[in-house]
């Protein structure tokens, strides 16, 4: 609560900043600190695998945001701002999950204005060889029906009124392959359909004609854990393989995505084993001096002003915070 607390009065005061015409005057003072943006989805509106989960950006809205970041900042790539090109007042735009959207709804909007975004892939979902755990939990927990949320809520130890929403969220915080893996056949057996929603995910094709346009592509997993709730031999396994079928399919660079931004204490250095040489995460604040950890703002269908408020006054002033709580 207290942090909820905390990010709505940021986010208020930001908005003030922004309407008493003082945004000019808060991006020159964050000059030195490049942003990084994280979107998810880009689809008109939220699916029944995405619902709830804050990550839908309609390409209107994200057309918007490009225009606004053209007129007010430097778009740079994450290679510039990891290898320290990045010139004052830098911004670079990034993608988690890989879904298709991004190639039909931001895609046209980046190569148009020519810029360059980079986008994590997970590598079991490339042309819908499966589905990321998430995106079926929600999908089956909305479309089978209330007593398939009742009965999860139930196996899972919640109360029976417990929302699809909340369910998800439990699994995300208490992530164990094997407890998904059983909720999923369970609610598999409870309708038994086949998902015919259309491709969730990016095609090989697509990947690589993106390839040609300025976009490049990162590293989120195999299958999306919580690397938190992992062994350093299963983070492991889900970066270093991932690494390896992607790149040996892909042009990629050797960056690393924390899927959900959470992560364990060897979790950056399992990845610089691994030979990636950056990890983002979600939130932080980017420092030049520190530039292979990546503080990412995350976005979806904010307007301009809170576009404005989120990456310029809640995630910096966030980010510091969290620099002197770990100093201290």
């Amino acid at each position: 609560m207290p942090g909820r607390i905390l990010t709505r009065s940021l986010l208020l005061l930001g908005l003030a900043l922004y309407h008493l015409r003082l945004a000019a005057v808060v991006r020159w003072l964050g000059r030195n600190h490049p942003r990084v943006l994280l979107y998810h989805d880009c689809a008109d509106a939220e699916t029944a695998f995405t619902a709830d989960l804050n990550c839908t950006t309609p390409p209107t809205v994200f057309a918007q945001h490009l225009d606004y970041l053209a007129a007010h900042h430097t778009i740079v790539s994450i290679e510039d701002i990891v290898v320290g090109r990045a010139p004052r007042g830098a911004v670079a735009i990034t993608f988690d999950d890989g879904y298709r959207s991004v190639f039909t709804g931001a895609f046209p909007a980046l190569k148009q204005r020519g810029i360059p975004a980079t986008i994590y892939l997970i590598a079991d979902v490339i042309d819908d060889r499966s589905l990321v755990w998430v995106n079926e939990l929600n999908w089956r927990l909305r479309m089978t029906g209330p007593q398939a949320v009742k009965e999860a809520a139930q196996r899972l130890g919640l109360p029976d009124d417990s929302s699809a929403a909340s369910i998800v969220d439990h699994c995300r915080l208490n992530f164990d392959p094997g407890m998904i893996a059983d909720l999923l056949q369970h609610l598999r057996a409870i309708d038994s359909a086949d998902i015919e929603d259309g491709p969730l995910y990016l095609t090989a094709g697509e990947i690589n004609e993106m390839a040609a346009h300025h976009i490049t592509f990162g590293n989120h997993t195999m299958t999306h854990p919580n690397l938190e709730r992992l062994t350093e031999q299963e983070q492991a396994h889900e970066i270093g393989e991932a690494q390896r079928v992607l790149s040996g399919r892909f042009p990629m660079t050797s960056s690393l995505a924390y899927p959900f931004g959470h992560h364990g204490p060897a979790t950056a250095r399992i990845a610089r084993e691994q030979g990636l040489q950056s990890v983002a995460e979600v939130g932080g604040l980017n420092r030049l001096s520190n530039p292979r950890r990546i503080g990412r703002t995350h976005l979806a269908d904010e307007a301009i002003p809170e576009l404005f408020a989120r990456m310029e006054v809640v995630e910096p002033i966030k980010g510091f915070l969290r620099e002197l709580k770990r100093r201290g």
